[in-house]
């Protein structure tokens, strides 16, 4: 693997950008609603000024395309200057399976 290799080329999952409808739930602090900036099935980066502390837990409720509720536990990752980064964590085969056909079916549009 070459060293300068791009970050987006080391993902196990390429990312889509979509702009779904999401409540950010986090312990201690009101629910936000914000929009996506970009989703694959093993996390999402959501467009929010403020920034989130990295580790910090939250429970994100999506307004998913296929209009089926999508609700998935998740960490801060990161933050970046357009948002914060979530990885999803304990998530099932089936909600995996799902994430994966819903970002597939925005590839496919591409």
């Amino acid at each position: 693997m070459a060293v300068n290799q791009p970050r987006a080329d080391l993902r196990r999952y390429p990312r889509v950008r979509v702009a779904w409808k999401v409540i950010i739930d986090m312990p201690g602090s009101r629910p936000r609603m914000r929009k996506t900036v970009d989703i694959s099935p093993f996390g999402v980066k959501v467009r929010l000024q403020e920034r989130l502390p990295d580790g910090a837990p939250a429970r994100l409720r999506f307004s998913a395309p296929d209009r089926r509720p999508l609700q998935m536990n998740a960490i801060v990752w990161r933050c970046d200057a357009d948002g914060p980064v979530f990885v999803f964590v304990g998530v099932s085969e089936e909600e995996l399976a799902r994430m994966k056909s819903l970002v597939d079916s925005y590839r496919e549009i591409a």
